[in-house]
């Protein structure tokens, strides 16, 4: 006998291939838009209870289904019946995820059509109808992408689960291409604790929607981490924090109370965040402006920046010509002992260093007079994280940028969410740069070398 043909798709119980039988039941847990600040769509998870009572995890009802005709029966139940059920509870504008197994996506058209007949007959929508792609490997990666191909023809959106674990990385996302991807509930949950993961959070998030996806971070359970899912800029959130899963759904305004809370607390931590990084950064901006102003007033270059090296997480300083090349070595913090390990020689700046890809140098350019601040990153002439101050200023008819790498854990080692956004700062004190980049444009370099390659005494009198 055929097993799927067996299977009504209204039935809630499973028989399992060993005899057993599971009764089966949908509960759905929302899914948060954080600018509408209301669900807008709902995951719909399996609930099993053995014959004779005792609740079944999900996965260990998954075990009891082998590879085959039987686990197809199994995920096609568990869908039918979360679509028949979440069309009963009249949520007619959200989506609705369902949870995929890779191998049934792409082995499930050996045993005859289902999905798009299913949906037909309920009368749900395939735009209103979220495949969720959970981590597990697959081999055939040709089957599972004509699989989620045919998903995405129908109208669905396509979902990659549990992004950062498994087998739910970047190489997924390039080949399946999906509308929404969801962060790994590991990942959240180290983000509160690891300064180095939130950096990396911040980053991943900017990177997905980079590839085209709305980004949803799922797992949360506490205000923390879901302030850093907000300050990542994720477009959705789901975990214990908003709701947990249930039979029903929850009213649409039912966490109006806890986002008003939340947008209060994230407004208070943005304000506090930016009054320490103000207070931190101060001496640092003054010193760079001053420094600044005094190449352009004629002041030796070493001379000019000489209280800058000196504050206390200043690691280097290095002057850049307006054509991205470096002029002379880096002068480096006297306590800067990362100057004077020999592991980074080769990446030391030699004449012909051009930093014209650097966004601190074009940043700078693009605003001449203020100054911008970068996030944390590992520069490659020194093995420590800094965050790159840089301003562009005019030394006679020509445009420069004066950089200062700056130490992290210096500035705030408990501050984990120090110098993540780059912010572009009024420079105090540094005068007549208006227009610089528009003259500095129209300024012809011809008839003398070209600046950065090490020599210096082109700048008529300035000893830098």
């Amino acid at each position: 006998m055929n097993l799927l043909d067996a299977a009504p798709s209204s039935s809630d119980v499973y028989r399992a291939p060993d005899g057993y039988e599971f009764r089966l039941r949908s509960h759905f847990q929302p899914i948060f838009s954080l600018a509408h600040r209301r669900p807008v769509g709902y995951e719909g998870l399996v609930r099993a209870t053995r014959e004779g009572g005792g609740n079944v995890a999900p996965l260990d009802l998954l075990r009891s289904a082998p590879q085959g005709e039987a686990r197809t029966v199994l995920d096609r139940r568990c869908r039918s019946l979360h679509v028949s059920n979440f069309r009963r509870l009249g949520a007619e504008q959200s989506w609705l995820f369902l949870n995929v197994d890779p191998y049934v996506a792409a082995e499930g058209r050996k045993f005859g059509a289902f999905f798009a007949q299913m949906l037909e007959s309920s009368g749900l929508p395939a735009h209103r109808v979220a495949i969720e792609l959970v981590e597990t490997p697959h081999e055939d990666d040709e089957s599972l992408c004509a699989a989620i191909e045919y998903y995405r023809e129908l109208g669905c959106l396509i979902v990659i689960d549990d992004f950062g674990a498994g087998s739910s990385n970047f190489d997924r996302i390039w080949r399946l291409k999906p509308d929404i991807v969801k962060i790994d509930r590991e990942m959240t949950r180290r983000v509160t604790v690891d300064p180095l993961a939130r950096r990396m959070f911040m980053g991943i998030v900017a990177v997905l929607h980079e590839a085209g996806a709305l980004v949803c971070v799922e797992g949360i359970e506490t205000e923390a981490e879901a302030l850093c899912a907000t300050a990542a800029d994720a477009d959705l959130v789901q975990g214990y924090y908003f709701a947990r899963p249930s039979a029903g759904l929850p009213r649409e305004h039912a966490c109006r109370t806890l986002f008003a809370q939340l947008s209060a607390a994230f407004r208070a931590e943005s304000a506090r965040f930016h009054d320490r990084r103000g207070v931190r950064l101060e001496p640092y901006f003054a010193e760079l402006s001053a420094a600044a102003r005094g190449i352009h007033e004629g002041t030796d270059y070493a001379q000019a920046v000489c209280a800058l090296l000196a504050l206390e997480c200043t690691q280097r300083c290095y002057l850049i010509a307006s054509d991205g090349f470096q002029i002379g070595a880096n002068l480096e913090a006297e306590r800067n002992a990362s100057a004077r390990s020999p592991r980074l020689e080769p990446m030391r700046p030699t004449p012909g260093t051009n930093w014209q890809s650097k966004a601190y140098f074009r940043r700078a350019l693009a605003a001449p007079g203020r100054i911008q601040i970068t996030r944390p990153y590992l520069s490659v002439t020194g093995p420590r994280l800094c965050v790159t101050l840089s301003l562009a200023f005019r030394v006679d008819q020509d445009l420069f940028v004066l950089c200062a790498d700056l130490d992290v854990r210096g500035l705030d080692s408990e501050d984990l969410s120090y110098g993540v956004d780059e912010t572009a700062l009024p420079a105090p004190g540094v005068s007549d740069i208006a227009d610089v980049l528009h003259h500095s444009r129209r300024t012809s370099h011809a008839g003398r070398p070209a600046a950065g390659f090490g020599d210096l005494a082109w700048l008529p009198g300035r000893p830098l």
